[in-house]
């Protein structure tokens, strides 16, 4: 029986269709145009934002994923207003505080690393800031639409395949910024978080042994992906490690 001209055409179009939108993509992240849509954000008037900082209003945001159980679920949670560092702490920041770290000149704004929390804490503290509870870091990476990705369209790593680890200058990826303008969440160095690490049913014998850590890249020998906007690790708060570093976060009232 002769095949109608719309069954021949129709896995054509499809195929077509696939490809266009493969296309898309490619362009979408190759081009230096491209830019991450910004959350609107109303600034009370007569309250100061802190220089580098950034202003995240009070509300509700999506928290977790419903198929992670150590992490809300997806659940709605309430944050207050707060301001979080647009960027992760750079070398040159950190040797103002602790003169005798060293670094070379050539790496002067890429995250400071080999810290361990309480070093972190420290700094924070001595800025009048502290580490980013939490939900405060999850809701700057992600917006209020629950977003995986802070840059909400996927794309491999451009380093996949490759083994080793190596940071980026805390200002780059312009690309990848979260919806509130914030640099480096999910796709440069783990952070330190301001709180232990729980989850429900967790044994006894490990509460209050770990730190929260948030956004760095998840890694194997050859592998290099970006880890989820609610991705949970954790690790001792005395490691100080080259693939951690932190920013900071202060009180908005």
């Amino acid at each position: 029986m002769p095949q109608k001209l719309t069954d021949i055409l129709k896995p054509i179009t499809l195929v077509s269709l696939r490809f266009l939108s493969f296309v898309c993509i490619l362009l979408l992240f190759a081009c230096d145009s491209y830019e991450v849509a910004q959350i609107e954000v109303d600034v009370p008037a007569g309250l100061p934002v802190p220089e580098e900082m950034v202003y995240i209003p009070a509300g509700d945001f999506i928290m977790g994923h419903k198929e992670e159980p150590r992490t809300r679920m997806g659940e709605r949670v309430a944050s207050d207003a707060y301001f979080i560092d647009r960027y992760e702490v750079s070398r040159e920041q950190y040797k103002k505080f602790q003169p005798k770290y060293t670094f070379s000149p050539k790496s002067a704004l890429y995250p400071v690393t080999h810290v361990s929390y309480w070093q972190s804490l420290e700094f924070c503290k001595v800025q009048d800031k502290r580490l980013p509870t939490e939900i405060e870091w999850e809701k700057a990476a992600r917006g209020t639409d629950g977003r995986k990705w802070p840059w909400r369209i996927f794309v491999n790593h451009p380093n996949n395949g490759f083994s080793g680890f190596m940071a980026e200058p805390v200002d780059k990826r312009k690309e990848w910024i979260s919806p509130y303008g914030v640099y480096g969440m999910g796709h440069n160095v783990w952070e330190w978080i301001g709180e232990g690490y729980t989850y429900p049913g967790q044994p006894e014998d490990e509460l209050e042994l770990f730190k929260i850590i948030r956004g760095g890249l998840l890694q194997t020998h050859i592998t290099i992906k970006f880890s989820p906007t609610y991705f949970r690790n954790w690790m001792e708060p005395d490691s100080k490690l080259n693939f951690i570093g932190f920013r900071c976060a202060k009180d908005a009232n």
